[in-house]
């Protein structure tokens, strides 16, 4: 397991370097971004590969992987979890006046506006519930190809190495691991936090946190580290609208919205809410008379 973690945190550190000196420019694209986010993501699979060559257990990585027909179900119903989260997320943050839907559409309407088109506002509203809905498909597609480069390693090689308990303990050990392993990422090139580099690592660390039980919890089900790569998926598919829709600075965002305190709320209550129906369902499968 050490080796895994050095060879995940150096070669997640090589490619933020990278992107901040040799490629700055093509980083600050959309499509650089991409494929500085893929290659990072798919470097935690590299570590997992280099520990397990290591440890002569290179045949591990298919088990890692778990493809098989019991898979689908949980694949495809995982990302439903972070709709449910964004309920939840939303049924906060509208009382405080965090959430404001109108701004999403703003800024899908003035984007429109730049063409000589008719009605921007109401193609705005088409456009905004239409990438909500698409956000779903994304998650099961492109989203989870890249998520899965990640999953292999954390929801996989080291929850495999910590037990395979999809328990509090590994929960935080896990969620710390893959917060801290953007630490490099957020303070040399403003990741998620461009304004608040300092205080983003604890926050993305008690972000990343809150949301890995589900994660683990999908993974300890299906024996498979996909369904954890669609849940992965949907939160980098549907997670900014948490981040778009408000009025406030984004000095403001990073600090208090989706990727902040009420987001960290909002995974820690929507892991509770998972970790007690998983409990329930435990204990009635064992009260269940043979």
């Amino acid at each position: 397991m050490p080796l895994f973690l050095a060879a995940a945190y150096l070669i997640a550190l090589a490619l933020d370097v990278a992107a901040l000196e040799l490629v700055a420019p093509a980083a600050s694209s959309p499509t650089g971004l991409a494929v500085w986010g893929i290659a990072r993501m798919w470097s935690v699979a590299l570590a997992v590969v280099i520990a397990l060559w290591a440890e002569g257990r290179l045949r591990e990585l298919k088990e890692i992987v778990g493809l098989s027909g019991r898979v689908l179900l949980p694949y495809f119903l995982a990302p439903l979890t972070v709709y449910g989260a964004l309920g939840i997320y939303i049924a906060l943050a509208t009382p405080l006046g965090l959430f404001q839907f109108q701004a999403y559409i703003d800024a899908i309407a003035n984007a429109i506006r730049q063409y000589p088109v008719q009605d921007a506002e109401a193609l705005a509203k088409i456009a905004a519930y239409a990438q909500i809905a698409g956000a779903y498909i994304a998650a099961v597609t492109i989203n989870a190809v890249a998520a899965l480069g990640e999953e292999i390693g954390w929801r996989g090689y080291l929850f495999r190495r910590l037990g395979g308990e999809a328990d509090l303990r590994n929960a935080v050990i896990i969620g710390a691991v893959w917060g801290l392993w953007h630490a490099s990422a957020i303070l040399l090139l403003g990741y998620n936090y461009y304004y608040n580099r300092w205080l983003g690592v604890p926050l993305f660390t008690a972000f990343t946190t809150a949301l890995t039980y589900p994660l683990l919890l999908f993974a300890k089900a299906s024996n498979s580290v996909l369904p954890a790569a669609s849940l992965h998926g949907a939160v980098n598919a549907l997670w900014p609208l948490t981040l778009a829709a408000s009025y406030l600075s984004p000095e403001a965002r990073e600090l208090y919205l989706g990727i902040g305190a009420l987001g960290i709320v909002t995974w820690a209550l929507t892991s509770l809410t998972l970790y007690a129906v998983y409990v329930k369902l435990r204990s009635a499968k064992q009260n269940v008379p043979t």
